[in-house]
């Protein structure tokens, strides 16, 4: 009996500890890495919420990724902010490529992923996930926490911005003007709910 417990008492521990690994990095059949995802929790009332990683191209060739998709959200999105005249404004992008060996940061105040149409409430330390599609990589699933927004976040650590193998995202928007989020109605998205999260 006792050895019973002892024995059930590893599995679990085993488990938890295997589900961690998976929360904490995935691999595309590209070699496209993903590592540290979280998505915020959202305020009451709120369905849309912004996710972040870091993601290393460890394979032999550049992958763009053109979009992604998530069991708990009806779109998902790249974005990125950027600084005009004094003000924060942020735009969709259609792609993002990674080079082969350089690494990219979805974080804070940058580059990141957008969810909308989130059809269930974010409770902090659930593990949720989405899908990054590339053009030359194939697809990567990534496992990610759900955050407090008031958690301090470690993937925008001044080790992570640092690395001098961080790249800037290409943006392939063309023809897309720079302008403030709170006005750019995007894929139904009504300009009433397209409040910025990251």
């Amino acid at each position: 009996m006792k050895k019973t417990i002892i024995n059930s008492l590893l599995f679990g521990l085993a488990s938890s500890f295997a589900v961690s690994l998976a929360a904490a990095e995935s691999l595309s059949a590209g070699g496209l890495r993903a590592e540290g995802a979280y998505i915020r929790a959202m305020p009451p009332g709120q369905q849309i919420t912004a996710a972040f990683l870091k993601l290393t191209n460890s394979g032999e060739q550049a992958c763009k990724i053109i979009g992604g998709s998530s069991p708990i959200a009806t779109d998902l999105q790249i974005h990125e902010h950027q600084h005009s005249n004094g003000m924060m404004k942020m735009r969709p992008l259609e792609s993002v490529a990674i080079e082969a060996g350089q690494i990219l940061l979805f974080q804070p105040g940058q580059l990141h992923l957008m969810l909308f149409g989130i059809n269930q409430t974010l409770v902090p330390g659930q593990q949720q996930e989405f899908t990054l599609t590339t053009e030359d990589c194939g697809s990567i699933v990534v496992a990610a926490e759900v955050r407090s927004l008031f958690k301090r976040q470690p993937v925008n650590s001044p080790e992570l911005t640092n690395s001098p193998e961080l790249i800037k995202p290409t943006n392939s928007h063309e023809g897309h003007n720079h302008h403030d989020h709170s006005h750019h109605n995007h894929h139904g998205h009504s300009d009433k709910k397209m409040q910025d999260n990251s």
